[in-house]
């Protein structure tokens, strides 16, 4: 047995990168895809859940996702496979600010850094929706405004400005000319099992080997989450049109 914690981060314990139920993917999918979509590309895709979910509801589909981390890629295309949709997606280690094909549905969930800031973003896949298409966009958000202390604690250099409220959130997606056709707000269960997912590798780990050092990581871990992100903060995944 491995002397070394596995990495932090993996997700080894969870099929999507969200704070989404499989339940609630799958409506969210089915809304996405009710129009047929010809291609669909997923900006910051991941382990590419969500677009082979959407190829899977539409099988004239096709689809491309792209994503900066290479061991997320080589776990998208491993999923496909299994899955057996190598035909119908490419996955691309990339930025997306390189992507220039418009496609009828995009996917940007938890990933609009990559286009910049919401603003500089939503403008961006606007640009790259064909007419009639739609996006499914999430975000994090604030449910309540963070205290100092909880800041202190989330990431490094947290700070207020990180986030919107709800109401903020939705006024500079109207205002960059988009309309909200469905709203999904992830639900404390939901978060709780994400969050405790990407945790549980390790911590299985741990029990293998209780006297290692990374028994103060993962304290640091639960402490980031628990008196940190999970009173404050929010998640929601939005269905767009124009």
């Amino acid at each position: 047995m491995t002397q070394q914690p596995p990495a932090a981060g993996t997700g080894a314990r969870l099929e999507l990168n969200s704070p989404l139920s499989a339940a609630s993917a799958a409506r969210l999918v089915a809304a996405a895809t009710a129009h047929a979509p010809e291609l669909i590309i997923d900006h910051g895709c991941g382990w590419g859940t969500l677009l082979l979910d959407a190829l899977a509801s539409v099988p004239t589909a096709h689809g491309t996702g792209i994503d900066v981390h290479a061991p997320d890629i080589d776990r998208a295309w491993a999923t496909a496979e299994q899955r057996g949709l190598t035909d119908r997606v490419t996955f691309v280690t990339g930025s997306s600010e390189d992507v220039r094909d418009r496609a009828d549905l995009l996917i940007s969930i938890g990933a609009f850094q990559a286009l910049g800031t919401i603003e500089e973003a939503l403008a961006r896949l606007a640009e790259l929706l064909r007419t009639g298409g739609r996006l499914l966009f999430g975000s994090e958000y604030w449910q309540a405004r963070p205290t100092p202390e909880e800041l202190a604690l989330m990431w490094d250099g947290a700070r207020v400005e990180d986030c919107l409220d709800l109401p903020g959130l939705i006024g500079r997606v109207q205002a960059a000319g988009w309309r909200v056709l469905d709203l999904h707000d992830s639900t404390r269960t939901e978060f709780d099992a994400f969050e405790v997912g990407h945790l549980r590798e390790r911590e299985e780990w741990l029990l293998e080997h209780p006297g290692h050092p990374v028994r103060a990581e993962l304290d640091q871990d639960w402490a980031a989450w628990l008196r940190g992100r999970r009173r404050p903060m929010g998640f929601v995944t939005l269905l767009l049109g124009r």
